[in-house]
């Protein structure tokens, strides 16, 4: 994944954390696109101060999930329902319920999508 979708994602996890002025400059860059420039017009700071608010922003984020790490969870739940999206489409394809598509098949499906949910659940929800 590329350092505008993850930084994008950490400030939307971890946004909260960041003062209101380096989070208005995390979103003016990261999710407007706005370059430095633009920001600090905005902000009314200079451009280099754009670029330390920043870097320190970007740090704080990079630390505070290190120690809490729900990037990497939140990442992996969504990989796994997509995944389990994927095999219920199947199962929901016209084709896979022609005669010659037995039925086991179909449970076999099934069964992958309740393990992936249920271990999902037991990971992340302490179900």
């Amino acid at each position: 994944m590329d350092k505008f979708t993850t930084m994008a994602r950490l400030l939307d996890i971890y946004g909260n954390v960041l003062t209101d002025k380096q989070r208005d400059v995390m979103d003016y860059y990261y999710n407007y696109d706005l370059s430095l420039q633009e920001i600090a017009e905005n902000v009314g700071i200079s451009k280099q101060g754009v670029h330390d608010l920043l870097k320190r922003a970007e740090d704080s984020l990079y630390r505070i999930d290190r120690k809490l790490g729900f990037y990497h969870r939140l990442t992996e739940i969504n990989e796994r329902l997509k995944k389990v999206y994927t095999l219920l489409n199947q199962l929901s394809n016209e084709e896979f319920y022609k005669e010659d598509s037995p039925s086991d098949d179909r449970v076999f499906l099934l069964n992958i999508c309740r393990r992936e949910i249920e271990e999902l659940m037991n990971t992340y929800l302490g179900g």
